[in-house]
């Protein structure tokens, strides 16, 4: 999802989250083995109850690794590296819990919200889980047209990225803006 700065982002959030779930669908429709790496369409719902249960849990331990890939994504494109917002990132983490929690993917509803206070001209967002390895999940985002659109975004200079494991599936928030 892609936005730009104008006075009622809210309705071109909805408009743009359904678009991407739409692409993201068909996109990943012709590649069966993708359709379990990302992405927006295909609830998830095996997940839900684990989430309150701590010991099967892992909160944030890959956002690192998953910042250096998106970075290196950019860098075979010849692009800037993007700066990582930390405080971002816990609202990131937050928004993968609750997508755990619910066993399915969605998009941030309220973008004012999370960007209250900063200067900003253009906004994206990736969401997904994989059970697979964070080179799953980035190799599905760089073969998925709209979210590889976010990661090599020239407006983009920051991003904020939340991951949240729950019994070894992981999922995944991340926030572009510039």
């Amino acid at each position: 999802m892609t936005l730009t700065n104008h006075p009622t982002p809210r309705y071109r959030v909805t408009l743009t989250a359904l678009s991407l779930a739409l692409t993201a669908l068909f996109t990943l429709s012709s590649s069966p083995a993708r359709a379990t790496e990302v992405l927006a369409a295909t609830p998830h719902r095996t997940l839900a109850s684990h989430v309150s249960d701590p010991r099967r849990v892992q909160v944030g331990s890959d956002a690192w690794q998953l910042f250096k890939l998106t970075n290196a994504s950019r860098g075979r494109f010849g692009l800037p590296s993007l700066r990582l917002d930390r405080d971002m990132s816990v609202v990131a983490r937050r928004h993968s819990a609750a997508m755990a929690r619910a066993g399915e993917l969605f998009h941030t509803s309220n973008v004012d919200v999370y960007l209250h206070g900063i200067h900003w001209h253009a906004w994206g967002e990736n969401v997904g889980y994989t059970p697979g390895d964070l080179a799953s999940i980035q190799t599905a985002f760089m073969q998925s047209p709209p979210h590889r659109e976010n990661i090599l975004n020239h407006a983009f200079g920051h991003v904020a990225i939340g991951t949240v494991r729950v019994d070894g599936t992981l999922w995944v928030t991340v926030f572009f803006y510039g």
